[in-house]
């Protein structure tokens, strides 16, 4: 199996959130996120017994395609909630908790569900996730019956998907996403040649991207809480990638490995910057009614780049070098900080 082929199976699961966002963020806005995250979530655990209970491949794939979408419905109503309920003088401290949650469920998918499916068979670990589904169902549940608001018959939520200020954010948003995809899932099978050190070690090293991101996000969403400003932070994220994506292939063809943690760290500070500032735009730009529809423009964008980054950097794999696979990451992010400064959030 090639590079492209294989990111192609690994972004399987996210494909669905690009045909289902948007819809899923307009009903939100018209009909409560009660309605659209059950059926999410509803939609979450069917893919999962689809899956569990799959006789083949094409099964196996179908059930995950089925548990992305519900996952899609889930997650925009869940963002919809946080800015109903949360004061936007803290609301980039939240959305950086919120974001710090990616790499955190990864750790614990990695340190429970693995060893799980170690033991006892891919079904088994699954079985477990569809019980950590049930828990997040309880949880939303006790949010949103606190603190949701229903849509009027007069608000259009499909208005937000008119602001050219969201538009501009999903361009760089599929940017951002997409050169940080390309890192991460290239990353360790690259480093082992290039930089001459074992799987494991390129494997933690290229980690930290994403790791460093559990104390920053939060971290830097409250500095731009006290600031006032977001726009700032976005530019700051892709600058500092930018530079430490060109200083990788150069660090790692040192063969040492104290430099390169430092680069890679750095790199991750500035995914930090780059999460919670553009996730609070689109609640910023917006008013709460139409909120649902600018997080699904938002999450379309941001799943674009997901399944791009990886494919694209792939291809490069696939034809050319690693320093050239490295230095399109460079390109990607060279775009995405061109695109920052056409943004007019404050």
């Amino acid at each position: 199996m090639d590079h492209r082929t294989a990111s192609l199976v690994m972004t399987l699961y996210l494909a669905p959130f690009v045909l289902v966002a948007i819809p899923a963020g307009i009903a939100a806005d018209r009909f409560g996120v009660m309605v659209t995250g059950r059926a999410g979530m509803v939609t979450m655990l069917l893919g999962t017994l689809v899956t569990l209970a799959a006789p083949s491949l094409p099964l196996v794939l179908a059930g995950r395609a089925i548990a992305g979408a519900g996952s899609g419905f889930l997650l925009v109503g869940v963002l919809k909630v946080g800015t109903e309920a949360i004061p936007r003088a803290q609301l980039g401290l939240a959305l950086g908790i919120f974001a710090a949650g990616l790499p955190a469920g990864t750790g614990v998918a990695f340190n429970l569900l693995r060893p799980l499916a170690q033991l006892g068979g891919w079904r088994l670990g699954l079985l477990a996730a569809g019980g950590l589904v049930l828990g997040a169902a309880a949880v939303f549940e006790f949010l949103a019956s606190r603190w949701t608001q229903r849509a009027g018959p007069s608000v259009d939520p499909r208005l937000a998907l008119k602001s050219a200020e969201l538009w501009r954010l999903s361009i760089v948003t599929v940017l951002g996403y997409a050169a940080i995809l390309g890192f991460t899932t290239w990353a360790p099978t690259t480093l082992v040649a290039f930089a001459r050190i074992p799987l494991w070690a390129a494997s933690l090293i290229a980690s930290m991207l994403l790791i460093i991101d559990i104390p920053f996000a939060p971290m830097w969403g409250a500095v731009s809480d006290r600031i006032g400003r977001r726009r700032p932070f976005v530019i700051a994220a892709f600058t500092v990638y930018l530079i430490g994506s060109l200083l990788v292939p150069w660090v790692a063809r040192t063969h040492t490995v104290a430099p390169l943690v430092l680069v890679i760290a750095g790199m991750g500070i500035g995914c930090a910057m780059f999460f919670p500032a553009a996730l609070t735009i689109p609640a910023e730009t917006v008013t709460k009614e139409r909120v649902g529809a600018a997080y699904g423009l938002f999450f379309t964008a941001q799943v674009i780049g997901m399944l791009a980054g990886p494919v694209l950097i792939g291809q490069l794999l696939d034809t050319g070098t690693p320093a050239l696979a490295f230095f399109g990451v460079s390109g990607v992010t060279a775009l995405g900080l061109a695109a920052a400064f056409t943004l007019r959030s404050r």
